[in-house]
């Protein structure tokens, strides 16, 4: 199993447009085969919100499919030139 851990951020003005597509890629990925789990955490400041993506996937070959899936895709086209900053990291679970 994985858990993946993705920070995301962007200016205030930009964050509505950011949640939305952030709000569509987990609707859809919830659906999908091997996804254990799918939330969305959020932080603002005066300048900046900041979302937190924790996934969980069956395996790894799950994980990779995802991130072929049109709605992965789409979220990448979605917010392209909109994020400040953003981080994914991939842990193998223990137990």
């Amino acid at each position: 199993m994985l858990t993946v851990i993705a920070t995301i951020s962007s200016k205030n003005i930009d964050a509505d447009v950011v949640l939305t597509a952030l709000e569509n890629l987990q609707k859809y990925s919830r659906q999908e085969v091997g996804c254990l789990r799918y939330e969305l955490s959020v932080k603002s400041d005066a300048q900046q919100t900041t979302y937190l993506v924790t996934e969980q996937w069956a395996s790894d070959e799950h994980f990779e499919s995802h991130k072929n899936e049109p709605h992965f895709k789409a979220f990448g086209t979605q917010v392209t030139g909109l994020l400040t900053s953003s981080n994914i990291d991939v842990y193998n679970t223990i137990g």
